[in-house]
């Protein structure tokens, strides 16, 4: 009989979101006879507190992102919020409750850590024990909120953030190491050639490539005004992601730009962007930063939010995978070195290399399936 797996997001083209689509992806080319839903958390949460959650969530990292630091990875509010968290994550749960009644999955995969809080809640107060609770870290840290007794299985990034959930009481049995999941397109070797043709690109100048995330956040008109200003020759490939009104701003500009500036919105084919990169600009979001290591494409962080990115970057600053820039003239003054330098080029290229984990997917899907079997084999 074949199994079900749901796999649990939190909003739309985000990385939890790209995280969830690569491992139902590599479940299913492992194992055909799988049965398996992607689903939103938000989109299956109370929605007037999903709202608000979200909307408050970015208001405080605008305006007072010290509150959002403390809160985050902080033991001591962790424990005071405890029986608070638990009653939002079960009154938020009502229609999630629904699709698992009717969805009726042998195991849920979540891929953020406000989505399998709730799942382990309902686990908890069901006492439904035997439904398999997979939590996968998108982040190359692990924060305080991830720890959980109810949780059969971690999907972890790297060595280090395994030592930190063992030190939160997690048992070593119920951590496997494959790091973020990526796409398969990832693990390809694609053609650089094909993807400048692809963009309308020529091959001759070096491509240097600014994003922002999905929301298209930070500082990235005053990184291209910057930019522009450099006397080398190269082009700049601007992604905008969701963010609208940026790509209108950008497009606009009637000023006519000494190097040739491609503007684009939500990119699906990120892989054949970074294949072109001689260098990418970037915030330092798990999924987008794995992405760019499967590719061993240069990092400039910039405008980290306080939390999780703030540790992504503290990590690929320690093994040598990227620069951090705190304002544009600093991004256009590492571009500079960059292209003056190659040598350096060269040696975050190295970084991002042993860093690297193209198989991400396959391996995490190999680890689910694996515990799953496990988990629900017939003694005797």
């Amino acid at each position: 009989m074949s199994k079900r797996i749901l796999f649990l997001f939190l909003t739309e083209h985000s990385g939890h979101h790209s995280a969830a689509k690569a491992l139902e992806y590599a479940v299913q080319q492992r194992d055909g006879d799988i049965e398996s839903m992607l689903l939103d958390s938000f989109s299956h949460a109370n929605p007037v507190l999903s709202r608000m959650t979200f909307h408050t969530y970015l208001a405080m990292l605008k305006t007072a992102p010290e509150i959002w630091e403390f809160m985050y990875d902080n033991p001591e509010f962790k424990q005071r919020t405890t029986r608070i968290r638990e009653l939002l994550n079960r009154g938020n749960s009502k229609k999630l409750q629904q699709v698992l009644a009717d969805f009726a999955p042998d195991a849920i995969v979540c891929t953020q850590a406000f989505s399998c809080g709730v799942v382990a809640s309902w686990k908890r107060a069901t006492g439904n024990h035997g439904l398999m609770l997979v939590g996968v870290l998108t982040d190359f840290v692990a924060h305080r909120y991830w720890a959980d007794d109810e949780v059969d299985l971690y999907i972890a990034p790297n060595d280090e953030t395994k030592d930190s959930l063992l030190r939160q009481g997690v048992l070593a049995e119920r951590i496997r190491v494959t790091g973020i999941p990526i796409a398969a397109q990832f693990a390809q070797q694609g053609n650089r050639d094909v993807a400048l043709e692809n963009f309308k690109l020529k091959p001759d100048l070096p491509k240097i490539v600014v994003m922002g995330g999905s929301l298209g956040l930070g500082p990235i008109k005053s990184i291209i005004r910057k930019l522009d200003t450099l006397p080398q020759p190269f082009d700049i490939i601007v992604v905008t992601g969701k963010n609208k009104r940026l790509r209108h701003d950008l497009q606009r500009r009637r000023r006519p730009r000494r190097h040739m500036t491609r503007v684009l919105g939500f990119v699906e084919n990120m892989n054949a962007l970074m294949e072109v990169a001689e260098v990418l600009i970037t915030k330092p979001g798990g999924i987008t930063t794995a992405e760019a290591l499967s590719k061993h494409a240069p990092m400039i962080i910039i405008n980290p939010i306080p939390g999780q990115e703030e540790k992504n970057a503290q990590f690929l600053l320690a093994h040598h995978a990227a620069v951090q820039a705190t304002k544009a003239a600093d991004v256009a003054r590492h571009v500079d070195e960059f292209l003056r330098n190659p040598e350096k080029l060269r040696l975050l290229r190295d970084g991002a290399r042993v860093l690297a984990r193209s198989q991400s997917a396959m391996e995490a899907a190999d680890a689910i399936l694996e515990v799953l079997a496990a988990k629900h084999r017939t003694p005797g």
